[in-house]
């Protein structure tokens, strides 16, 4: 039984199956949930002794799928054959002379194994390396592909090592939320894997796979593994980046790449999961003075000085008032010449010691052409230019700490086309780098928005006061109506199609459910929104 548990795949279904607690062994009185399979007269005995503990089913039909593995040559990893069927009718004893005839041509049983129980060998012909699904691995060494999906910077470990974690995935393992995370450990930063971008194909050879908290996961060690990163040109071809002398790379692998690649367009742009570590989506640089701790971004930076320490970097990813701008930032760019975006927050990212590692992973060509995410930026308050004047009250300041991480990211990931869309355009072609930004005028830049004006009723303008935020946040009477004037920070859910949706059971209307995040000054204040008049035209167009 362990030895079906740890390599077949197996499904069970129909009806017959009873969900029971089982005792989880003889030393504990912890009780686990499992599903008994039985004979009728099995359950009938059952039920004899214990009426009330389930529901006999009135009729047994009992499904039972698996898959079979074989041992790939040379490998510790898996090969499934197609997928196998039993019915109960199968597993029917056969009638008495059927069964004696059976008997009678079966050849001699052979002496039952107590021991380990080998698996077939799959017959492999080509290629040389055998390259495993990420959702079918077991313990052992196996050969991979991966789409990567989040990395952490390399980091001095306890010893002599240096260790990056990559998190991949692949068609069978396909959101970010189920990638493998590979422990990469090399002596020195330059042997590193260098990952640029999300998205880009990362394969290992021999890399270790392991459980971990129950969840498999890699180990790259430098003695044994051998990567190489792969990414699409400009001009359609692949670049290759290795730390060995010679490597393999035949026509079968640049299929598989490209076929990964095409795959994670489609599939970057759709993932709304979060990666194994993030508790909370990106937020934009206008949420920043509500965020407390560590945030993650995705920005544009616009501007590196790093002529005085720490390294000073200037961000933007096009949400906010760019009056809220500090003005130091905004004199810096046109200092350099670069082109200050008519709209949209300006903000400030410090790094200090990690500006090293940063630019050792050949991070800084791409940082000003590309959108970029932080994870886990600190926040904090007043760290002035020096020599610079800055108005009472402060100012938000991120910072880039030993924990945090940068990564490139491509137009097509779900996150950018968010943030494109606060600009009106269906991709980053119009800040696809700063020269292109230069050239841009306000007004090819600024999209003109759609002017929507709300009309209150004349019994609630003439007959309710406007209460300021403040107020209503202080007010010791609830629940009660108010009637308020603020600016929308934020509104929940995102993507404009799910505000409105039909009603259960009725295709032809619609009703409105969302939720909004609004602001007055230091005050904010979060509104559900409902209704069941949701018959606009518009927006029954857009869903």
């Amino acid at each position: 039984m362990q030895f079906l548990k740890r390599h077949y795949k197996l499904r069970v279904k129909g009806r017959g199956l009873v969900a029971l607690e089982w005792e989880a062994g003889a030393e504990t009185e912890e009780r686990m949930q499992c599903v008994v399979v039985a004979e009728r007269n099995v359950l009938k005995k059952t039920l004899d002794r214990k009426p009330r503990l389930f529901n006999f089913p009135h009729s047994l039909h009992i499904e039972v799928a698996y898959e079979e593995p074989q041992r790939l040559p040379d490998s510790d990893q898996l090969r499934y054959l197609p997928s196998k069927t039993i019915t109960t009718r199968d597993l029917h004893s056969a009638t008495p002379a059927r069964q004696t005839l059976i008997q009678a041509q079966a050849p001699p049983r052979k002496k039952p194994n107590h021991g380990k129980r080998p698996l077939e060998v799959a017959r492999m012909t080509s290629p040389a390396y055998r390259y495993s699904p990420l959702s079918e691995l077991v313990d052992g060494f196996a050969d991979i592909y991966g789409v990567v999906v989040n990395m952490t910077l390399p980091k001095k470990t306890s010893g002599r090592d240096f260790c990056m974690t990559v998190s991949v995935t692949d068609e069978s393992c396909p959101t970010r939320a189920a990638a493998i995370q590979v422990n990469i450990f090399y002596p020195t930063i330059e042997k590193i894997p260098k990952i640029k971008f999300v998205g880009d194909i990362i394969r290992f050879h021999k890399v270790k796979i392991q459980q971990y908290q129950d969840r498999i996961q890699g180990l790259s060690l430098s003695r044994a593994t051998r990567h190489l990163v792969l990414r699409e040109k400009a001009n359609g071809s692949l670049e290759q980046v290795t730390n060995s002398d010679t490597w393999t790379f035949e026509s079968s692998d640049e299929l598989r790449t490209r076929k990964l690649l095409k795959w994670a367009r489609k599939s970057l742009a759709e993932d709304d999961t979060l990666p194994q570590g993030c508790s909370l989506a990106p937020k934009l640089l206008s949420e920043l003075k509500f965020a407390e701790g560590f945030i993650d971004l995705v920005v544009r930076v616009l501007n590196v000085d790093d002529c005085d320490e720490p390294v000073r970097l200037t961000v933007w990813d096009g949400s906010g008032s760019a009056e809220e701008s500090d003005q130091v930032l905004v004199r810096a760019l046109q200092d350099k010449g670069v082109a200050v975006p008519p709209y949209g927050l300006l903000k400030e990212v410090i790094m200090s010691s990690c500006w090293l590692v940063v630019r050792e992973m050949c991070f800084v060509d791409g940082m000003l052409k590309n959108w970029c995410r932080f994870r886990n930026l600190a926040v904090g308050v007043d760290e002035p230019i020096p020599g610079a004047v800055i108005a009472p009250g402060g100012r938000e300041i991120l910072r880039f700490r030993e924990v945090s991480s940068f990564v490139l990211m491509p137009d097509f990931a779900l996150d950018v086309r968010r943030r494109c869309s606060l600009m009106g355009t269906p991709n980053s072609s119009i800040t696809a780098n700063n020269d292109q930004l230069r050239t841009c005028s306000p007004t090819e830049n600024r999209v003109s928005p759609e002017q929507v004006v709300t009309v209150i009723p004349d019994r609630i303008r003439k007959n309710i006061p406007v209460t300021p935020l403040r107020e209503i946040l202080s007010s010791p009477q609830t629940p009660r109506k108010f009637h308020c004037w603020a600016r929308v920070r934020s509104i929940w859910p995102n993507d404009i199609e799910k505000i409105c949706k039909p009603k259960s059971g009725n295709s032809d209307e619609f009703i409105y459910s969302f939720a909004l995040t609004v602001e007055e000054g230091s005050e904010c204040l979060s509104i559900i929104v409902y209704g069941k008049d949701a018959v606009s035209q518009h927006l029954q167009q857009q869903m």
